[in-house]
């Protein structure tokens, strides 16, 4: 497994090596797991501008930013939220108050606010699952790694087929 940081923006690390890994990287793996399963991704995501964003500190975090409150809307199953109880409330760590991000189903669409929800009896912040920013960038890098592979296989599929026919 490579060694993961802010400053490598290109490490990968998969969705079972995390879960595999225990605690090391997320706080509740299982519930990550399924929350990022919810995650529909298509071809054109790889175009989206906000992927070359800064996620370190001199650039705010802003790819975090970017990802969860306007990505992450547009590309999440809302059926599969729903089946989730309809919010999962994530921190992302290591980045401050950057990092705490609530995504609901909300009238059959994906909302994704900052913060996380509250417990009414105690105040304090109810968390589903936290992951270290350096790991969910990898996580990332690794889905969005294998959608560019998957494509340019798609494509080399269709143009061969394409050359066949001709």
């Amino acid at each position: 497994m490579l060694m993961i940081d802010m400053r490598n923006s290109t490490a990968r690390i998969s969705m079972r090596e995390i879960a595999a890994a225990g605690r090391r990287y997320a706080s509740n793996p299982i519930a990550l797991a399924s929350f990022m399963s919810g995650v529909r991704l298509t071809p054109e995501v790889l175009l989206e501008g906000a992927w070359r964003s800064p996620a370190g500190a001199a650039g705010n975090f802003a790819f975090f930013r970017h990802l969860m409150l306007g990505l992450l809307p547009q590309l999440y199953d809302v059926r599969h939220l729903e089946a989730l109880g309809g919010r999962f409330a994530l921190r992302v760590t290591g980045i401050g108050r950057h990092g705490d991000f609530t995504t609901m189903a909300v009238n059959r669409r994906v909302v994704t606010l900052t913060g996380l929800p509250l417990d009414e009896a105690s105040g304090t912040a109810i968390t589903d699952a936290s992951i270290r920013a350096d790991a969910f960038l990898a996580l990332w890098n690794d889905i969005l790694a294998n959608l560019a592979e998957t494509t340019l296989a798609q494509i080399a599929a269709a143009r061969s087929a394409l050359s066949q026919t001709r």
